[in-house]
C-alpha cells in the first residue's frame, strides 16, 4: 500500500509542476505583450528592440489552402512549403541577451552546411565571407524540404536563417488539367496568396482559400524578429479539401489511351469523358493537346470536352429515333429507299442528301437496318415523315441541347442550332445527322445517359464533397439530379436493342467497338469541320458515344478527335481499354471474391526506413523503398488509405541513388506511383498486370530515364 502511496503523490506532482509550467508561459507572452520584458529573465525585448532601430511588428501567418483529392483519395493538388536558406552576416544581429545572431565560423559553417545543400565548401565560403547583411545560396539553397531545413537547424550555428516559401504542386501533372485547374502565387503590396485562376481550383476558391493568422513581434532595423520576441500568436485555419469524383485509375488509363489514340492518327485535337450513368459522377476527362499545370504549358485555354462545340455526326441520330420510337410515330421495322434524298424547293432540287457510301446505299431496307448502317437518308425520310418538329425541338430542350451549362461553376458552351430562324428545313434535316449543328461532349455525355436512366438524364457533375480538415466534418455533399422522362420506357429499350446492333452485328459501323467480355452499346459518327462558311477537305471529326453494360448501363464515354485519317482501330481499343477500367473500378463485373486482411496505412513521412520496413511488414505488406537513403520523404499509398494484406506500399526515401526493381505482377498505378518517385518516364504497351520489362532488375536508374513495360 505505501507504494501505491508514494505513485499517486508522485503524480500529483508532476502534475502540479507541469501546470506552474503552462501558466509561467502563458503569464510571459501576456506580460511581454504589455510590458515588452520577459517576465522570467526580466531581459527588456521591447527596449532592446527600439535601440536596435526596431520595434513592434506584425507578420501574416498564412493559412494553407486546401487539397483536391480524387474520389479515391489520391492527392491531385496541394500546398507544398519550401524554404529559401539566407546566412546572416552583419555582426549587428544579435540576440536580446548579445550573443551572435550571425555566422560566426565561416570556415564551419561552409564545411557542414556544403554536406548538405550540395554546394561546393569553397563556394559557400566564398558567399560567407561577402560584405553586407545577409547571403543567399542561389538554386542550392532555394526550394529546401522541410526535412533539408531541420538537419541544417540540427547544426546549431548562428545565423542560418529560412525564409517560408508556399507553392502550388499538382502531384500527376497533367491529369485532367483543364478540368482540376491551377492556381497560383498572387502577390498584392506586402502580402501573398495562393489562388485558383482556372477549373475547380477557381470555382472553388473560397472554399479552397483558408482564413489567415498573425504574429505580433519584436524586430530590430531590418525587419528580422528577435529571439523570443514573439508577444502574440493567432494560428492560420487551413482551407477545405474538395475531393472530385475523378477516379485515379480510369483517368490514369484515359490519359493514356487518349495520348496513344492522337499520336496514331495524328489527331490535332481529341477529347474523352466518361461518366458513372446513374449517378452523374464524372469518373474521367481527357483533352489532348493538355497541359501540366505546374508548368502551364498550355497551347490554348479551351477545355475541349467542356466548351469546343463540334459538328457530332451520325451520333445524334439516337436523339431522332428515340423520340419517333417515344411518340410512336416510328416503326423501325418499316423499310425505305436508301442510298440519297433529294431536298427540293418548290419542286426544284436543291440538294442531294447521300449515304456515307457515295450515295450508293443498300436498297430498299429497314430503319432499324438504316441505324447499323448509319444511313443519313434514313433520318431525312423519318424527320420528313415521322416525325412532329416542335416534340423534337422539346427533346433537345429537355436533353439541354444547344444550351449553356455549368459543372461545377465550370461554364460549357451551348453550341449552334443551326436549324434556328427561318429557311432552315435544309438544316433541320442535316441536324438530324449530326452537320450543320454543335454540339459539346459535355451535351452528349448528358443526352445518352437517358437511355441508363429509363429516359430522365442525370445532371453530370466533378466535385463529391467538401470537407473541412480542422474538423473532418462535410460542408457539402454533391446530389444526384434527374431531368424529367424525356423518352418512354418502351423506347428506352429499343433504343438499347439499335445500340447494340451497332456495335455486335457484323457489317454495322461500330462494329469494331464490339467486346468478347462486355456487352458494350453505342454509335458511331463523322462529321465535318467547318472552315471559312464551308467545310475542310478530308479532315473530320470522328466520334463515339457508348454504354456498358447492355442490360444496366454503369458508364457513358463520349470520345472525339478530329484528324484526315479514318478507318483505324484506334479509337475502338481506346474505348475498350477504358471501358474495361471503369467497369472494374464499379465492380459490375462478377468477380470471384476473396477473404484478405486489412490494414489502414499510418503517415511515414519524415520516419526511419527501418521503422516503416518494421510496421510494414509486421502487417503482411511489402514495403518498396526507393532510393538509398535513411528517411522517408514520400509514401505510397497515402496515409489513411486502407490495403489488403500482401500489397505493396512504395517508400520514397531522401537517398539519390535508385536501382530498378522487378515489376513482374505490378498494376499500372504502382509502376505509374514508382516512375513518379524515381524521376523516371515508363512507356507502357498493353493492359493489366507487367510481364516484362525493358532495364532488368538492380541496374542503377537515372533521371527521367526511358523504362518500356509490358502488360496483359
Amino acid at each position: 500500500m505505501a507504494i501505491k502511496k508514494n505513485n499517486n503523490k508522485s503524480a500529483r506532482i508532476i502534475l502540479v509542476i507541469f501546470a506552474l509550467v503552462i501558466v509561467l508561459l502563458v503569464s510571459n507572452v501576456v506580460y511581454l505583450g504589455a510590458t515588452g520584458k520577459h517576465f522570467v529573465s526580466g531581459n527588456d525585448i521591447k527596449e532592446y528592440a527600439d535601440s536596435r532601430g526596431g520595434g513592434q511588428k506584425e507578420q501574416i501567418l498564412y493559412a494553407k489552402r486546401g487539397s483536391i483529392y480524387t474520389s479515391d483519395k489520391e492527392v491531385v493538388a496541394s500546398d507544398v512549403k519550401k524554404y529559401k536558406l539566407y546566412a546572416v552576416l552583419s555582426e549587428s544581429r544579435l540576440t536580446v541577451d548579445k550573443k551572435p545572431a550571425y555566422v560566426v565560423d565561416k570556415k564551419k559553417t561552409a564545411k557542414e552546411l556544403s554536406k548538405i545543400i550540395g554546394m561546393k565548401e569553397k563556394d559557400i565560403l566564398k558567399r560567407l565571407n561577402n560584405k553586407g547583411y545577409q547571403v543567399e545560396f542561389g538554386k542550392y539553397g532555394n526550394n529546401l524540404s522541410s526535412l533539408v531545413k531541420d538537419k541544417i537547424d540540427a547544426l546549431e550555428l548562428p545565423g542560418l536563417e529560412f525564409e517560408e516559401l508556399i507553392t502550388r504542386n499538382y502531384r500527376y501533372g497533367d491529369f485532367a488539367s483543364y478540368e482540376v485547374g491551377y492556381a497560383q502565387l498572387v502577390k498584392e503590396k506586402t502580402t501573398q496568396y495562393i489562388v485558383g485562376q482556372m477549373g475547380i481550383e477557381k470555382t472553388y476558391n473560397d472554399q479552397l482559400t483558408g482564413k489567415d493568422g498573425k504574429k505580433v513581434y519584436l524586430a530590430d532595423s531590418s525587419n528580422h524578429m528577435l529571439p523570443n520576441g514573439v508577444i502574440n500568436q493567432v494560428d492560420p485555419v487551413s482551407g477545405n479539401d474538395v475531393y472530385l469524383t475523378i477516379d485515379s485509375d480510369i483517368q490514369t488509363e484515359l490519359d493514356i489511351q487518349l495520348k496513344k489514340l492522337a499520336d496514331e492518327m495524328s489527331a490535332t485535337k481529341a477529347t474523352c469523358g466518361i461518366m458513372e450513368a446513374k449517378t452523374g459522377k464524372i469518373l474521367a476527362i481527357s483533352n489532348y493537346p493538355s497541359f501540366d499545370p505546374n508548368t502551364k504549358d498550355m497551347e490554348n485555354y479551351t477545355d475541349l470536352f467542356f466548351n469546343e462545340a463540334v459538328e457530332p455526326g451520325s451520333v445524334f441520330k439516337s436523339f431522332v429515333y428515340a423520340n419517333g420510337l417515344t411518340d410512336g410515330t416510328l416503326d423501325v421495322k418499316k423499310k425505305y429507299k436508301s442510298g440519297k434524298y433529294n431536298y427540293t424547293v418548290n419542286g426544284r432540287l436543291i440538294h442531294a442528301i447521300k449515304d456515307h457510301n457515295q450515295g450508293k446505299g443498300w436498297g430498299n431496307i429497314t430503319y432499324e437496318q438504316g441505324f447499323y448502317r448509319s444511313s443519313n437518308t434514313a433520318i431525312c425520310y423519318i424527320l420528313d415523315q415521322f416525325i412532329d418538329k416542335e416534340s423534337l425541338i422539346q427533346d433537345f430542350a429537355d436533353l439541354q441541347l444547344f444550351k449553356t451549362s455549368t459543372v461545377d461553376g465550370i461554364k460549357s458552351s451551348s453550341g449552334v442550332a443551326g436549324f434556328r430562324g427561318t429557311n432552315k428545313r435544309l438544316e433541320w434535316l442535316t441536324t438530324g445527322f449530326g452537320q450543320g449543328s454543335t454540339v459539346t461532349g459535355l451535351q452528349l455525355l448528358r443526352g445518352y445517359s437517358a437511355f441508363a436512366n429509363d429516359g430522365k438524364t442525370v445532371e453530370p457533375y466533378l466535385v463529391e464533397k467538401v470537407v473541412s480538415p480542422e474538423t473532418n466534418e462535410v460542408v457539402y455533399q454533391a446530389q444526384t439530379k434527374y431531368s424529367k422522362k424525356i423518352y418512354s420506357t418502351e423506347a428506352v429499350n429499343q433504343m438499347k436493342d439499335l445500340m447494340s446492333g451497332v456495335v455486335n452485328k457484323q457489317g454495322s459501323t461500330g462494329y469494331k467497338y464490339h467486346m468478347d467480355d462486355i456487352h458494350l452499346i453505342g454509335k458511331t459518327g463523322t462529321g465535318q469541320v467547318p472552315k471559312d462558311g464551308g467545310y475542310m477537305k478530308d479532315f473530320n471529326t470522328h466520334g463515339f458515344v457508348g454504354l456498358a453494360p447492355y442490360d444496366d448501363p454503369q458508364i457513358v464515354i463520349v470520345v472525339w478527335y478530329q484528324n484526315s485519317i479514318s478507318g483505324s482501330t484506334s479509337v475502338s481499343n481506346m474505348v475498350k481499354a477504358v471501358t474495361r477500367t471503369a467497369l472494374n473500378k464499379l465492380n459490375t463485373q462478377p468477380t470471384k471474391k476473396v477473404e484478405t486482411s486489412t490494414y489502414v496505412l499510418d503517415s511515414y513521412l519524415n520516419q526511419s526506413v527501418q521503422y516503416a520496413q518494421n510496421i510494414l511488414t509486421k502487417h503482411q505488406l511489402t514495403p518498396l523503398v526507393i532510393g538509398n537513403g535513411k528517411t522517408i520523404l514520400n509514401q505510397y499509398p497515402n496515409a489513411q488509405i486502407e490495403v489488403s494484406a500482401k500489397s505493396r506500399v512504395f517508400l520514397q526515401t531522401d537517398g539519390s541513388t535508385i536501382t530498378m526493381p522487378s515489376m513482374i505482377g505490378w498494376s499500372r498505378k504502382e509502376a505509374q506511383a514508382f516512375a513518379t518517385m524515381a524521376n523516371i518516364d515508363i512507356e507502357f504497351n498493353g493492359i493489366g498486370n507487367i510481364y516484362s520489362q525493358s532495364v532488368s532488375k538492380g541496374v542503377k536508374l537515372t533521371p527521367n530515364q526511358k523504362v518500356k513495360v509490358h502488360a496483359k
